[in-house]
């Protein structure tokens, strides 16, 4: 069977894998398979588990918080923040789900920290206004 190489790349690591199958990922429009010889192919990937299957093994699972995917020449580039790479299904889908709920969490604090800020600055430019000071 023909083969394609997987090239994963974070902010920390690069990743490279020969001899891949299949590739099975997914971005806004659902989920699509690659396999050696397809046509270039770019890519969003949502935040989620992708998998691929190397030549003479099992499936493994990718975990990202959103990446950009990019096919040619038979060679699949993943470029992302960072990846997680998971041989078995539960322990991916539970490492996403802790991944997913962290970024809920800092983005939740992001939201209270502008609207403190917000406060701040219209408490300001109310106080400026007070003064008779126009901007």
């Amino acid at each position: 069977m023909r083969t394609f190489a997987l090239s994963l790349r974070d902010t920390h690591r690069c990743e490279e894998i020969e001899g891949i199958e299949t590739f099975v990922g997914a971005d806004d429009t659902g989920s699509f398979a690659i396999r050696a010889g397809h046509a270039p192919l770019i890519a969003a990937l949502g935040f989620g588990l992708a998998r691929f299957k190397p030549e003479d093994s099992h499936w493994r699972y990718l975990a990202v918080p959103g990446a950009m995917l990019n096919f040619v020449q038979n060679r699949l580039e993943i470029l992302t923040r960072r990846f997680y790479l998971f041989d078995d299904y539960r322990i991916a889908a539970a490492a996403l789900r802790e991944e997913l709920e962290a970024e809920e969490r800092s983005l939740a604090e992001t939201r209270a920290s502008i609207r403190t800020l917000e406060r701040h600055m219209l408490k300001r430019l109310w106080q400026l206004r007070r003064e008779g000071i126009r901007l």
